[in-house]
């Protein structure tokens, strides 16, 4: 084997030894330190940079040098290195035992390189079901070749390596007395003679005398023992070589499955990245033979040039569970729709290294994934600034994304021009594809980034710029503004948070809540904001002090007071910000709300958890204390009686002393407000409750001029406790204008729970107007949504009303039917049968 050949193996290998993905300049010194520890011998930074091409090479390379590199790959001495056996040719084989022995030696060093370079344990991998039905099915057939395609990230080298094991290293499958021979690209690329055979090539690796035929040497055996010879060749993105010499490299293994022909004992495999593909298939697509002697599997995507799909949801799961070391019960869907990809599996393992907590609800996973995988395959990858220009010239063109995320490639000639290499290795690495697009019957090609999410990372990236790094008012106003109707514009939002928090200026995230976001918007980002917060407090301690010096908890208080108790964000958010709450009005507030959630899930467990927490808290100097209100409830669900609760008392008699302070309306004051209510309905009455809403919003009439969140679910409040007891022309005067107002909700902050509260109301108001039949859609609709999402107390309310429809009907079958049910559900989740007792008429199993 010639030097050249031996420098590009052990190139190859040092990598492998070092989990390097693609070498850098600063990769050098850190090899040529790790070098001197293991075998307390020296190669320079210098020399290890004229090695991978970042230095002139002005002479030979030494024999020590050689040697020194060999040894520390190999962990011994080159004469018993068994990738090297042709560096050092001894005897030829003579029997076919001999070289099955050479084949497995070269089999297993190529499968421990790989193990050692994955970037997670190779035992949390595991294999692809597809690939074995696809493999075993080409095992079977008459073809001579097969390719695993995808874009980078696929997990195809991984794949393979569970194939080499599961069917050649197994004895309980039907393949293992075959041989596999597993290589690595550059084990058979010659350079200084590119034009020697593969044939010749594998003779040589193997040590087969040339005039011998490799070819007949497997077909002799295989009469006699029935075992097949199969070659797996993986790492062509490992080459870094000429189009020219990327050619003849493909032309000298179509040479080889032009040779084996109908020889089924003989198998090719190979692993390549879509753009590799393209390049290989372009030299066989006028050719009926060889397309015919072509496995492409039962998965192949021709737009995405792809036979790999990505993981399943339970590919996933065994995944996460090895890497947790436990069944998976909880893992966010997002975040599971994001480990589809196995290359972010390594990303994932890697975040869980570091905090093995990391499971958040928001894109915060995907953000952190996204930005490793750009950091790898662009910050750390050769030609680094030459890509960074060329991607800056794409978003340029797609005029900062208002055009989509493909630019013509004629308007790139330029850059192609000068960033030849950059580009290439973008194509190769899966940042951009090329595709052809038909404008007035004829083909142009575009480029584009193949992922949105990179497409997104880069366009924030360039925005920013734009602003001159500055995330201001005129910022988030320019994403609102230029993206509007773009699907690009949420995740720019959550980027520009990202990058506030990470440099630490909090201050500029109050513009963020200035934009008319919709509520889901609004709640998914104050989550988003507080998983941010939580995650960088553990790498930076500054965080909790800037959340503190920029009084963020101020900030972020005010815009709880929407009361969205449906949205999941919501109650997320809570518990997310009392986590990271620094003084105890805010995590009162914090706790407070989480337990009109928990009083309304009627749920005693939980109900005794919060009130311990908050009594933690120390006595409250609101007018209307949380804990006194928590304590109250939970003796209600409990029945027990409590003894000297003059706030029970005052809510029985309609007295409300509490509400005679007209302070500015702020969340801590709508907090109060809502606690009053929710008590009420346990201890009081819908009049009572007629009452409060109008003291309130007699204290606030201002405030009552304007649709707010708040206003809008108070008057929802008020109009479900008319429709209740006072059904007349006023409360379908207000439930109409209700409803108006919740059908422009993009005009109006109008809450997922207050258009459920407008819908309880509605469903009342139908029965009183005697439209039963909708009245019961409406019903069972409430009922669906309110078990989803745990507000119990409303969804028994909703099989009171549903059995009373029912009476009023005469429908003695669905009555009972409907009781059953609302008695299982009670008796299941053990809640108390006082709580909303149906009326007195209807409690008769045989009524009517």
């Amino acid at each position: 084997m010639d030097e050249t050949s031996i420098l590009n193996e052990l190139k190859g290998l040092i990598l492998i030894k070092t989990g390097i993905r693609t070498a850098t300049p600063a990769d050098c010194k850190r090899i040529s330190i790790e070098i001197s520890r293991a075998l307390n011998k020296h190669v320079s930074e210098t020399t290890i940079k004229r090695l991978f091409g970042f230095a002139a090479v002005k002479h030979n390379f030494s024999k020590f040098t050689i040697a020194t590199l060999t040894e520390y790959v190999s962990g011994e001495i080159l004469d018993s290195w068994p990738i090297a056996i042709s560096l050092q040719p001894g005897a030829p084989p003579a029997t076919w035992g001999d070289i099955r022995y050479r084949v497995s030696k070269v089999s297993d060093f190529t499968l421990k390189g790989i193990k050692n370079r994955v970037g997670m344990p190779y035992e949390l991998t595991i294999s692809r079901k597809f690939a074995e039905h696809d493999f075993e099915e080409f095992l079977k057939s008459s073809y001579s070749f097969t390719a695993f395609v995808s874009q980078p990230g696929y997990g195809k080298t991984i794949l393979m390596c569970h194939l080499a094991e599961k069917f050649f290293h197994n004895p309980n499958t039907a393949f293992y007395d075959s041989s596999i021979l597993f290589l690595q690209a550059y084990n058979f690329f010659n350079a200084e003679n590119p034009n020697l055979n593969f044939e010749d090539q594998l003779k040589t690796l193997l040590n087969i005398p040339k005039k011998e035929s490799l070819i007949n040497f497997i077909q002799e055996n295989y009469k006699n023992t029935k075992s097949k010879f199969v070659i797996f060749i993986d790492g062509f993105s490992e080459l870094t070589l000429k189009k020219d010499l990327k050619k003849q490299l493909f032309d000298s293994l179509i040479n080889f499955i032009c040779a084996i022909e109908d020889i089924e004992c003989i198998k090719l495999v190979m692993s390549m990245r879509s753009t590799y593909w393209i390049r290989f298939y372009e030299l066989i697509r006028h050719s009926a033979y060889l397309k015919s002697k072509w496995f492409a599997g039962n998965y192949f995507n021709v737009s995405e040039i792809s036979n790999v799909p990505p993981l399943t949801e339970k590919e996933v799961d065994l995944i996460v569970a090895k890497i947790d070391g436990k069944a998976v019960t909880e893992i966010n869907p997002k975040l599971k729709a994001q480990l589809k990809l196995p290359f972010h599996i390594q990303l994932y393992y890697q975040l869980k290294q570091e905090d093995p907590c990391f499971n958040y609800s928001t894109n915060i996973t995907f953000h952190e994934l996204i930005s490793r995988f750009i950091q790898e395959n662009i910050y750390r990858s050769n030609y680094y600034t030459e890509k960074i220009l060329f991607l800056k010239k794409v978003i340029q063109l797609t005029d900062f994304g208002k055009n989509g995320a493909s630019v013509p490639k004629d308007n790139l000639i330029a850059e192609l021009s000068a960033f030849k290499n950059a580009y290439m290795e973008l194509l190769s690495d899966g940042i951009l594809i090329e595709e052809k697009q038909y404008e007035d019957y004829h083909p142009r090609e575009f480029v584009r980034f193949i992922h949105a999410h990179t497409f997104e990372y880069f366009l924030f990236i360039e925005i920013l710029e734009k602003f001159n790094l500055r995330v201001e008012e005129d910022f988030f106003q320019y994403i609102q503004n230029e993206h509007q109707n773009n699907s690009a514009r949420f995740q720019l939002l959550q980027w520009a948070i990202r990058f506030i928090i990470r440099i630490g200026d909090l201050k500029s995230l109050r513009y963020v809540f200035d934009l008319p976001l919709n509520h889901l918007e609004h709640n998914y980002l104050i989550l988003f904001i507080a998983e941010n917060l939580k995650y960088r407090s553990k790498y930076s301690a500054d965080t909790n002090h800037l959340i503190k010096e920029h009084k963020l908890h101020d900030k972020i208080v005010e815009q709880l007071i929407n009361f969205d108790f449906i949205d999941t964000s919501f109650k997320e958010a809570l518990e997310v910000l009392v986590e990271i709450s620094d003084a105890e009005e805010h995590t009162l507030v914090y706790q407070s709300l989480l337990a009109v959630m928990d009083i309304l899930s009627l749920d005693e467990a939980r109900i005794n958890a919060r009130m311990e927490k908050i009594q933690d808290l120390g006595p409250s100097d609101w007018v209307v204390d949380p804990f006194e209100v928590i304590q109250l409830v939970h003796a209600k669900i409990t029945n027990k009686n409590i003894s000297n609760s003059q706030l029970s008392v005052q809510i029985e008699n309609l007295s409300y002393p509490f509400l005679k302070d007209s302070k500015a309306l702020n969340t801590q004051q709508g907090i109060v407000y809502l606690m009053a209510l929710v008590l009420n309905l346990f201890y009081g009455s819908d009049q009572g409750a007629i009452k409060m809403i109008n003291t309130i919003i007699k204290l606030h009439p201002k405030e009552f001029t304007r649709r707010s969140a708040f206003t809008i679910f108070i008057m929802n409040m008020l109009a479900i406790s008319r429709s209740r007891i006072t059904p007349g022309k006023k409360t379908e005067q207000l439930i109409r204008i209700l409803g108006v107002v919740h059908e422009n909700k993009h005009r109006y902050k109008v809450t997922q729970y207050s258009a459920a509260i407008l819908k309880m109301a509605q469903a009342h108001q139908l029965r009183n107007r005697g439209e039963y039949l909708l009245a019961r859609d409406y019903c069972e609709g409430c009922i669906d949504l309110f078990k989803t999402h745990h507000l119990n107390y409303n969804c028994i309310e909703m099989y009171n009303l549903l059995i009373a429809i029912f009476s009023d009907l005469n429908s003695i079958d669905r009555i009972n039917e409907c009781k059953y049910e609302r008695l299982t559900f009670i008796d299941e989740n053990k809640f108390s049968r006082k709580i909303l007792p149906l009326p007195r008429e209807h409690t008769d199993f045989n009524h009517h």
